[in-house]
């Protein structure tokens, strides 16, 4: 399987869609996108609906970006799918019910990595970085900002993932 192959689910972020930057920057095509209004309803409610679409969908690879990375990360895990996040919110704020990204989230063997744009002005990267690398490879780069100043560099990561082990 490589990168144009493999089926990929990407989950946008907070008031984004599948018109982001980063959906259009992943070189697949074979790649999908639904449109969440995450503003509009709850954290069970999303976790159901992408538990839904993974199981239609059949994805091989979960890619995400900003509250899309931590939904990345809720479903890889449950899912045992690897996963590409690009600057997670791994704690949203937004309402009241999304608990944070906790170890269980992290702390197992389905392969996840990392991108992070150091220069993010929305979410600290930094913080990000330390809480993330204990559990995967992370490359972080100097600069940029929360839109991702590079989205195509997450492309690298997931032909690394969809190499046979």
């Amino acid at each position: 399987m490589n990168e144009n192959t493999i089926k990929i689910l990407f989950l946008h972020g907070l008031d984004s869609s599948r018109e982001s930057s980063k959906f259009h920057a992943i070189h697949s095509n074979n790649k999908f996108c639904i449109d969440v209004d995450y503003r509009n309803l709850n954290f069970q409610t999303v976790k159901d609906f992408y538990s839904e679409i993974i199981a239609k969908i059949k994805p091989n690879l979960l890619v995400g970006h900003s509250l899309g990375g931590y939904w990345a990360l809720k479903m890889s895990a449950q899912h045992q799918l690897p996963a590409v996040v690009a600057n997670p919110s791994l704690s949203p704020q937004f309402r009241d019910d999304y608990p944070a990204i906790c170890e269980a989230d992290l702390d197992h063997d389905i392969p996840q990595m990392a991108y992070l744009e150091l220069g993010d002005e929305i979410l600290d990267m930094y913080q990000v970085q330390a809480q993330l690398e204990p559990f995967m490879l992370v490359e972080a780069v100097q600069g940029g900002h929360h839109r991702l100043d590079h989205p195509e560099s997450i492309n690298a990561m997931i032909k690394q993932l969809s190499q046979p082990l």
